[in-house]
């Protein structure tokens, strides 16, 4: 499969690689569709604003100390997406 890309999102991917954050082009864009697909899923699809605008509340939350532990943020997904997957049912 090839893929075009627009030069931004090139420069991106390679300076996630470069970062280390990601071992590889194939890599990086393996995750990317995975993630994409798992929202879409989720019913959750958001423009780049919308997730910048989400990212900025999270780093609020967490400024303020408005958290919660990691196993009950994965309970709580877990719960919403049975949830979701019985309403399509």
């Amino acid at each position: 499969m090839n893929v075009t890309l627009k030069p931004e999102l090139e420069e991106f991917i390679e300076a996630e690689v470069k970062s280390g954050r990601s071992a590889d082009s194939s890599q990086f864009l393996n995750r990317a569709v995975y993630h994409y697909v798992v929202a879409r899923d989720l019913g959750e699809e958001y423009t780049p604003e919308e997730m910048d605008r989400m990212i900025a509340e999270g780093l609020d939350d967490i400024e303020r100390g408005d958290t919660i532990e990691g196993e009950e943020a994965f309970r709580q997904l877990c719960a919403y997406s049975a949830d979701l997957r019985r309403q399509r049912a």
